[in-house]
C-alpha cells in the first residue's frame, strides 16, 4: 500500500512539472512571436525582439529555485517563515520610504510605481513577487493549530498577518498582488475548518466597507471598475448600461466619469480592454497562425507579452488554443488537489491549498480582465506572462508543492506505526 501511495504521488508530481514546463514553453513561443513576426519591415520588430531570450534566462533561474526548494523537508521551512515574513515586510517597507521620505538609488520608479530593488549589476527582483511563497508559508505554519482559527477572535491574527502587507503593497502601488492575498486568505481558512459563518460575516463586513474603499480610490482605479460597466461589445455598440451614464450626470460622476472620458473613452482608458477583446474575436476557431495576424504585425495592443498575453493566444490559435491553455491549468490545479486532499500533515496541506488557490486566483483574474470580466490590473498570466520575478516565484511555488507531494508518503508511513 505505502509503495502504492509514492508511485501514484511521483505520477502526479511528473504530471505537475510536465504542465509547468509545457506551459512555460508557450510563454516564450508567444513571447518570441509577440516581438519577431512572420513579416517584413514590421511595426514590432523593433520592440520586444530579445525579451524570450530573457525569458528562458528567468526560467532557469526559476528551475535552480525549484531544486533549491526540493533540497530539504518542507517542514524546516515552516519553523523559519516568521522571520522570513519579518523580512520580507521590511524590504516592502524600503519601497514605501523610497516614496514618502527619501529617494533610494536602488528603488527605480516604473509607471509612478515603485515596486523593484536593483542593487548593482544584480537583476532587479519584486519583493511582493517573493512576498507570496513567504506569506502562503508564514500563515500555513500559524493556522496547524486548531485554535488559531476555530473561534472569531482567533482570525485576528491571521487577518492581521494578510492586511498588513496588503496596505503595504497598495501603496507602492500593486493592486494586482493585493487582490490575489485576500482570496487566498479565506480559501486557506477555509480549508483549515474556520466556521463559514465567521467567513461570511467577515465577508458582510467588507461589502459594507466597499464605499469608503471607492471613495479612497484614484480617479484611474475608479475608471478601470466603471469600464467593465460602459464597456462596448465587439461590434461598437453601446451597452445599455453606458447610455444611461450618458444620459444621467449624477450618475456619471458617482462613477468618477466625466463626458469627455466617455466620448474618448475607446482610445484612452478602454484601449487596452477594446484591443485585447479584438484580438481574441478576430481569432476565431483556429487563429490567424503563429507570428501572424494584425495584432502580431502591429503594436496595437499594449503589454501583449505580459498582461495581455491570452489575448494574443487567441489571436494566433483561436479557441481550440485557448482551450487547450486551459487544459493544461486545470490538470496542473486537478494533481496539486490530489497532493493536497489526503495530506495528513496540516502544515503540508494548508500550503497545498494557498499554491493552488493563488494560481487559481492568479489564471481566472488575468483571463477575465483581458476579455471584460474583470478590471484590469497588474496579474500574470502564471508561467505565460513575461517577467522574472513572477515567473521564478510561480517555478518555486510548484517546487514547494512537489515537494509536500514528495513528503506525504512518509508521513503516512509514520502514522501508520
Amino acid at each position: 500500500m505505502f509503495n502504492f501511495l509514492k508511485g501514484r504521488l511521483l505520477l502526479v508530481r511528473l504530471i505537475i512539472l510536465g504542465c509547468m514546463a509545457a506551459l512555460i514553453v508557450i510563454g516564450v513561443v508567444v513571447i518570441y512571436a509577440s516581438g519577431n513576426p512572420n513579416v517584413e519591415n514590421s511595426a514590432s520588430q523593433m520592440r520586444n525582439s530579445g525579451l524570450w531570450k530573457k525569458q528562458c534566462v528567468f526560467a532557469a533561474a526559476g528551475f535552480a529555485g525549484f531544486v533549491l526548494i526540493n533540497s530539504f523537508n518542507y517542514r524546516k521551512l515552516g519553523a523559519i517563515s516568521p522571520w522570513l515574513y519579518i523580512i520580507i515586510i521590511g524590504l516592502l517597507g524600503v519601497l514605501l520610504v523610497d516614496k514618502y521620505i527619501i529617494n533610494l538609488p536602488f528603488v527605480p520608479v516604473k509607471h509612478g510605481s515603485r515596486r523593484w530593488l536593483v542593487f548593482g549589476s544584480l537583476p532587479q527582483f519584486q519583493p511582493s513577487e517573493f512576498f507570496k511563497i513567504i506569506y502562503i508559508t508564514a500563515l500555513a505554519w500559524h493556522l496547524r493549530f486548531r485554535s488559531n482559527y476555530r473561534n472569531f477572535s482567533a482570525l485576528i491574527a491571521p487577518f492581521l498577518l494578510t492586511l498588513l502587507p496588503m496596505v503595504l503593497i497598495l501603496l507602492e502601488p500593486d493592486l494586482g498582488t493585493v487582490m490575489l492575498m485576500m482570496p487566498v486568505l479565506f480559501a486557506m481558512l477555509f480549508i483549515a475548518g474556520a466556521k463559514l459563518k465567521h467567513l461570511l460575516l467577515i465577508v458582510l463586513l467588507a461589502i459594507l466597507a466597499s464605499p469608503l474603499l471607492w471613495l479612497q480610490m484614484h480617479d484611474y482605479q475608479r475608471m478601470r471598475i466603471s469600464s467593465l460597466l460602459i464597456q462596448n461589445n465587439i461590434d461598437g455598440s453601446s451597452t445599455w448600461f453606458r447610455k444611461q451614464v450618458e444620459k444621467h450626470e449624477p450618475l456619471a460622476k458617482t462613477l468618477g466619469l466625466s463626458k469627455n472620458q466617455l466620448r474618448n473613452w475607446e482610445i484612452d482608458e478602454g484601449y487596452q480592454l477594446t484591443r485585447s477583446k479584438l484580438a481574441i474575436a478576430s481569432g476565431g476557431a483556429s487563429g490567424q497562425g503563429y507570428r501572424t495576424g494584425p495584432f502580431i504585425k502591429y503594436h496595437f495592443l499594449p503589454d501583449r507579452h505580459n498582461d495581455f498575453i491570452f489575448a494574443i493566444i487567441g489571436h494566433q490559435w483561436g479557441f481550440a488554443g485557448c482551450v487547450g491553455l486551459m487544459g493544461l491549468y486545470a490538470l496542473l490545479i486537478a494533481c496539486g488537489m490530489e497532493i493536497a486532499s489526503g495530506n495528513t500533515d496540516p502544515f503540508g496541506r494548508y500550503i497545498a491549498a494557498g499554491i493552488l488557490a493563488m494560481f487559481t486566483i492568479q489564471i481566472l483574474a488575468n483571463i477575465s480582465m483581458t476579455i471584460g470580466l474583470m478590471p484590469i490590473t497588474g496579474i500574470t498570466l502564471p508561467f505565460i506572462s513575461y517577467g522574472g520575478s513572477s515567473l521564478v516565484v510561480n517555478i518555486m511555488l510548484v517546487g514547494l508543492l512537489s515537494n509536500v507531494g514528495r513528503s506525504r508518503p512518509f508521513s503516512l508511513a509514520v502514522d501508520r506505526d
